[in-house]
């Protein structure tokens, strides 16, 4: 075998590693960043206590931390129903495949530019096996409910609800989600 033949072997492989490592590159930047503009999210601080970040927008699931919040445009908890039960419902919804229902209980903000068949299909994607609310607490006007998603394969995350009251009744202002620590 020639001193060239041995070169080119030791370069092919070389070469293809180099492109599949672009690849799986340009895949999580489309994956993570979803082809759009994220410039406008950011951290919510509010959710650090509870180690849970900001959403990254996802299909069907845009950002609703870091954005202008209006509380007369917000996503209503039906009459009667507790932050914690709201909460508990939309997860509940997700499991049941109530799809609709879910993504019309997320936050407004989560909801404009989306559909809810974006909302399934990056539920399904997510693959949630089951939740638990961790810890539900009012204090005021606000209402906090932190709960905790096995993905299954995706691993453990977390998200915190922020609920405030508005015009005698609850309203879902937003929702920080992040991988559980």
């Amino acid at each position: 075998m020639s001193e060239t033949t041995v070169a080119h072997n030791k370069t092919v492989p070389m070469l293809l590693g180099v492109v599949a490592v672009l690849l799986l590159a340009i895949i999580v930047v489309l994956v993570v960043g979803n082809g759009k503009d994220d410039s406008a999210s950011t951290t919510d601080t509010s959710a650090a206590d509870t180690n849970v970040s900001a959403p990254v927008s996802q299909p069907g699931m845009g950002a609703s931390t870091g954005v202008e919040f209006d509380p007369a445009t917000a996503t209503k908890v039906a009459e009667g129903v507790t932050p914690e039960e709201h909460v508990t419902a939309y997860y509940q919804a997700i499991l049941d495949k109530e799809f609709d229902k879910a993504f019309t209980m997320q936050p407004a903000t989560s909801q404009m530019g989306n559909t809810a068949a974006d909302f399934e299909a990056t539920q399904l994607g997510y693959g949630m096996v089951s939740f638990t609310i961790e810890e539900a607490t009012e204090s005021g006007d606000t209402a906090l409910v932190t709960v905790r998603q096995d993905l299954g394969a995706n691993g453990m995350w977390a998200a915190q609800w922020t609920l405030v009251q508005y015009e005698g009744g609850w309203v879902v202002q937003s929702r920080a989600v992040g991988m559980a620590q």
